[in-house]
């Protein structure tokens, strides 16, 4: 369910996506990610139950975190990103900064920012089937490490 402020669910339609080094601007939603249709990430750190005696839990050990991110591109975007280096997994390293405002109330709001450092395509393809009408396919983003910030 999505988190409602000042009776207002945050929405696809609050979504701005930034990658300097990926697009070549520092603008949000440049015309080159406008095909752009689905983001996803995920934080998991490792946990562990340690036993005792008798088999019982005592206390939990935590291990290593886990980052994992995809974006969904149409084909359109995918083409020109491909223009730069002639396949995805030859476009290097770069940082992917998701952002949405949500109003909190009159001219306060609040401003929630991810950004997925070290992003990197390992993988390029496509996928289309009968009767599509936007070609579009999910590419991991491997990402280094995720930051979360709220403003």
């Amino acid at each position: 369910m999505a988190t409602i402020v000042n009776n207002v669910a945050y929405s696809w339609s609050m979504v701005q996506l930034t990658a300097e080094g990926l697009t070549g601007t520092n603008s949000a939603n440049p015309l080159i990610l406008q095909g752009v249709s689905g983001i996803k990430w995920n934080i998991k750190r490792n946990v562990k139950t340690n036993y005792g005696l008798g088999g019982e839990p005592v206390n939990r050990g935590f291990g290593n975190r886990e980052y994992t991110a995809s974006i969904t591109m149409d084909y359109n975007t995918q083409t020109q990103l491909r223009a730069y280096k002639g396949t995805l997994m030859a476009l290097g390293e770069f940082d992917l900064v998701i952002s949405w405002a949500n109003e909190l109330g009159t001219d306060d709001w609040t401003t929630e920012t991810v950004t997925l450092k070290g992003c990197l395509f390992t993988e390029d393809g496509m996928e289309a089937e009968q009767d599509d009408t936007n070609l579009t396919k999910e590419f991991e983003l491997n990402p280094f490490k995720i930051i979360l910030s709220t403003k």
